[in-house]
Parts: C-alpha cells; sequence; structure tokens
C-alpha cells in the first residue's frame, strides 16, 4: 500500500468537502483504497488528507494530470496541493478511554 500526504488551503472547506465527495469513484478507478480527511483547526480552509494508494497505480501522475488539476480547480485549491509519499513504518491503533 502506498500512502499519501496531501494538504492544501481551500477557497471554501465545504464547497473542498462536497467535490472530494463527487469525485470519489474517479480517484478509485485510479488507484484510491481509502482516505482521512483532517482539516485544520487554526484554519478551517486548510485542508490534509491522508490517501491510502494501489501501490501498482501511480499517485503522483494521477495528481498532476490534467483531469485532476481541473477537478481541484473546480474544488477551490488555492494553489497545488503539497503531495508527500509516505511509507507505514510503526503504527499503534487508538484506545478507548477507561471508564
Amino acid at each position: 500500500m502506498t500512502y499519501l500526504v496531501g494538504k492544501a488551503p481551500v477557497e471554501d472547506f465545504r464547497k473542498w468537502r462536497s467535490t472530494f465527495h463527487d469525485n470519489e469513484s474517479y480517484r478509485t478507478e485510479h488507484g484510491e483504497r481509502g482516505y482521512q480527511v483532517f482539516q485544520s483547526v487554526d484554519d478551517p480552509n486548510e485542508v490534509i488528507v491522508l490517501f491510502e494508494w494501489d501501490e501498482n497505480k501511480d499517485p503522483r501522475a494521477f495528481f498532476e494530470s490534467k483531469e485532476m488539476r481541473e477537478i481541484m480547480a473546480e474544488a477551490g485549491l488555492r494553489g497545488r496541493p503539497d503531495i508527500t509519499e509516505v511509507e507505514l513504518v510503526d503504527q499503534k491503533p487508538a484506545q478507548q478511554p477507561s471508564a
């Protein structure tokens, strides 16, 4: 599994989120296997997405494609997102608080 962290300022979080969900099947067709969306507590129009991507697909080429750049512009991204490919090397699942 390939992981990507994408970070970008957006014009309006609600609009971005709606467009993001509307294009879920398009991303899935090109290798997305899952995601987690985060919103900055300091700036509600700063979005961070952790993507899980099929290791047999090239996510960088996908995000650089003309089609995806158009979708990101439609979603209200201000500029190109900062995308970093990362590798999971350690993990601790969240624990439920004690009652």
